[in-house]
């Protein structure tokens, strides 16, 4: 009898990790459609609450980035040491609820507080997947399942955008309201929460945790923070460059999801819901195609290594600079979208794996907080900035397409220049 259980138990192993990966996609799918919601309801919000487009702009990136940022280093010092399905479980559970109240906001604050709850909960649940995704015993499968699971922003964004843009289609002019979630805009966030508490009972009940390496005390080590931040900033050549250059191009990403779809509204005189399902069916399958490309290239490369990844990235942003200044400038609708699927394609390619260089930089004991650190840097910073300048620039006289293309093709181009930098310093040795 002992002998069958031994022989079953890789199979039921890999069978659980299998149903804990795709756990946390689904989560993920929940978490990014959640974070782009407000990209399909600023144009509803802004004329309920009467609010400047540097008001929007907070909104969609200052309450939740920074929020999400501030979330991160603690919740990932917990998973470095602790039970992380558990954790990321609870994450779950809170963002959901979060949302829920998002829905049943009476003003700009406390929307925007509720943002913010929002946020920092989701800021668990990457570094946990990470985390448990780099225990894989060779560098193809972590890149695989992290590719995998970082297809969630283009699904969860593009899925929020189509499907939430046909229920505010259909509800246009409609009376039928729920007491609490009384307008259209509202239920759009009473149908992201409920799923969420879901998928949180399923995750926390048939989540695996993988057992982590303790030394020979037997007990498990967790690096202090100052350690942490010394493997990037100064042992680290390669990870010095490459924290900027993920920073500047996080910051054309979240500046195009955030204002697309009111530049559809505002430059073609779409209605929003009308806007939704262009901008999502397009963000949808353009960053499927972009992400599931990345991993076929990954899995052909006769040497995956950290150089392997910096020159496809870096061929991907040398696309990146003209279609993104480009799309906000044309003067049709059409031209603008099929440039806003060659974005979405290209960005997929980095978005896909940005996590993998520093899954294969940094020691499983300092990955979670590795990944918060980026997280804090690219949503604090270029999350916060990118909506925020663009609405600061829209207020101050520029057109919407202008402000969008001066913002994102700026940084795109500085971030063709850091990635040439993490190029250079890139380690090549790889898996065979």
């Amino acid at each position: 009898m002992t002998s069958i259980a031994t022989v079953a138990r890789p199979g039921a192993s890999r069978r659980a990790s299998t149903e804990t990966a795709v756990l946390l996609f689904l989560c993920f799918i929940l978490a990014q459609a959640d974070k782009q919601v407000m990209g399909l309801l600023a144009v509803p919000v802004q004329a309920e609450f009467g609010l400047s487009n540097t008001q929007l702009g907070f909104l969609q990136g200052v309450a939740f980035a920074v929020a999400y940022a501030i979330g991160g280093i603690p919740i990932a010092w917990l998973l470095d040491g602790g039970h992380r399905i558990r954790i990321a479980s609870a994450c779950v559970a809170i963002w959901s609820v979060a949302t829920l109240l998002c829905g049943v906001a009476g003003s700009f604050v406390t929307l925007a507080l509720f943002r913010a709850a929002t946020a920092i909960a989701e800021a668990g649940l990457p570094p946990a997947a990470f985390s448990i995704f780099s225990q894989r015993q060779d560098r193809r499968s972590v890149a695989r399942l992290s590719s995998m699971f970082m297809m969630g922003p283009f699904v969860g964004g593009g899925l929020v955008l189509l499907l939430g843009g046909m229920v505010l289609t259909a509800m246009h002019g409609s009376s039928f309201a729920l007491p609490l979630w009384s307008a259209p805009w509202r239920l759009i966030f009473l149908a992201l929460g409920i799923p969420g508490l879901l998928l949180a009972g399923l995750l926390l009940v048939r989540g695996h945790e993988p057992e982590r390496p303790v030394d020979q005390a037997g007990v498990r080590q967790v690096e202090p923070l100052r350690a942490v931040l010394r493997a990037i900033f100064v042992e680290s050549r390669f990870l010095r460059f490459y924290y900027p250059a993920m920073i500047s191009f996080t910051l054309v990403l979240y500046a195009l999801t955030a204002w697309y779809p009111a530049l559809l509204v505002r430059g073609f005189g779409m209605e929003a819901g009308t806007a939704g399902g262009y901008a999502g069916s397009t963000y949808l399958v353009a960053g499927i195609l972009g992400t599931l490309g990345m991993i076929g290239m990954t899995g052909m490369a006769p040497r995956l290594s950290i150089a392997t990844l910096m020159r496809t990235y870096l061929i991907a942003a040398v696309l990146l600079v003209p279609a993104v200044i480009l799309l906000p400038l044309v003067g049709d609708a059409r031209s603008s979208l099929i440039l806003y699927g060659v974005f979405a394609l290209v960005a997929a390619a980095i978005v896909s794996s940005m996590a993998v260089p520093i899954q294969f930089s940094l020691p499983n004991r300092m990955q979670a907080r590795g990944i918060a650190i980026f997280s804090l840097l690219t949503s604090a910073g270029a999350g916060s900035a990118g909506p925020l300048i663009v609405g600061v620039l829209a207020d101050h006289g520029l057109p919407l397409g202008r402000a969008l293309a001066i913002t994102s093709g700026s940084a795109a181009a500085v971030t063709v220049v850091l990635l040439v930098c993490a190029f250079r310093a890139a380690p090549t040795h790889a898996d065979g």
